[in-house]
């Protein structure tokens, strides 16, 4: 039975509040061991009688573990622009606060596939972006998102809307499904324009069914289901409304299974506080809140999953949007080796540079399959080299709240 959400029907809008996987944790591990971790190959021969020349050969068996760990991490300058390469030798990592090592390998995300989820919030009629959306949107094939990048359609209204799920990123696919997430506010502003021009007053706006952080995690969810590079970019004011869910969780969500939030906001909003974030915790690996200054909860969402808060105006929207599949494109993929005898649960993971101190660094958090009983003790598997192993602190994570 397939329990991935339908696609929505291209004549009507799809409500998400009743879409759950109860078994998005396990599909998610299989992903992340199958797709975002390189592998280390190991061969055994299963042994048959030896015979003369009726004898067959024997039966090569393959067992791939996951053995390589991939960390992307968002590399800006001081002031939270893109920049030029940067000699990767200087990267450094820390596990549970202990010693510094280099990563064993360092490139940049290049054309790895994308899974990205666009979530509208169009419950704030007076946010400069939506009337540009559906022509900047569209703008982004094939030049920032490829073919084989994977997109998705969502829109906070009266209720959470869903118009395209996991659909190829294409011109056409894009503007229909922005278009029809964005219907009924163009239809309410149309209403109203009529109402004041009649000297009328509008009818107040419905109440939100799903508010910032409950559709965040509902897309996060979707998300979940979903191979390659996961990335939620979130066009809203970054104001919640009453949601039953907290921010923390939704951060906690996008952390433990490896999902990159940003934000794009209006350029109204006051200028962003970002902080370099210090440290992440997973499950296996997932960043903690650098707390400091009045806290914006948004902010700190997109700064501790990798991500970033951009402002644009109705005549930057594409700018900015294309800037932000940029930095996607631009990041750092940081490779090192899986311990052995890793214990499952939060960890504590620090990503720094030795000859820059001014960068703003921050790191999507990583999940990983632990080593199995099979895999530590078979005589027939061929063990990770020991000296390659990287050090571990004994600070472990704080127990969420």
């Amino acid at each position: 039975m397939d329990k991935r959400p339908r696609q929505a029907n291209p004549k009507r809008r799809e409500p998400l509040a009743s879409h759950r996987n109860k078994f998005a944790a396990i599909a998610l591990l299989f992903v992340l061991a199958a797709t975002s971790s390189s592998a280390q190959s190991q061969t055994e021969t299963t042994s048959s009688s030896q015979s003369s020349t009726t004898a067959t050969l024997p039966t090569p068996t393959l067992r791939v573990y996951t053995n390589l760990k991939q960390v992307p991490v968002l590399v800006l300058s001081r002031d939270y622009a893109r920049m030029k390469p940067i000699d990767p030798s200087g990267f450094r990592i820390s596990l549970d606060s202990g010693p510094l090592f280099r990563p064993t390998y360092v490139r940049r995300e290049g054309d790895d596939p994308i899974s990205l989820a666009i979530l509208i919030d169009a419950s704030k009629p007076d946010n400069e972006l939506l009337p540009s959306l559906i022509r900047a949107i569209a703008a982004l094939p094939p030049d920032f998102l490829h073919p084989q990048d994977r997109v998705s359609v969502y829109a906070i209204d009266c209720t959470l809307i869903r118009t395209i799920y996991d659909t190829g990123a294409n011109p056409a696919a894009l503007a229909d499904g922005v278009q029809r997430a964005m219907a009924p506010w163009q239809i309410r502003q149309t209403q109203n324009e009529e109402l004041k021009k009649e000297k009328e007053i509008p009818p107040p706006p419905c109440r939100i069914g799903l508010p910032l952080w409950d559709s965040m995690e509902e897309v996060l969810k979707d998300l979940d289901q979903q191979p390659g590079r996961r990335v939620l970019l979130a066009i809203t004011d970054g104001e919640d409304t009453g949601s039953k869910t907290l921010w923390k969780d939704v951060m906690l969500h996008a952390q433990i299974r490896s999902e990159t939030v940003f934000g794009l906001l209006p350029t109204i909003m006051t200028v962003s506080k970002l902080e370099t974030p210090t440290e992440t915790k997973e499950t296996r690996h997932i960043e903690s809140p650098s707390f400091g200054g009045p806290e914006d909860k948004f902010e700190q969402i997109c700064v501790n999953t990798g991500g970033i808060e951009l402002q644009a105006s109705e005549h930057t929207t594409i700018f900015r949007l294309k800037e932000f599949t940029q930095m996607l494109r631009e990041r750092y993929i940081l490779e090192y080796p899986r311990g052995p005898n890793e214990e499952p649960g939060l960890h504590t993971i620090t990503v720094s540079y030795r000859k820059k101190s001014n960068l703003y660094i921050a790191t999507t958090g990583i999940t990983v399959p632990v080593a199995s009983e099979d895999e530590k003790e078979s005589m027939k598997t061929m063990q990770a080299d020991p000296s390659r192993t990287p050090p571990v602190g004994t600070r472990k994570a704080l127990p969420k709240p």
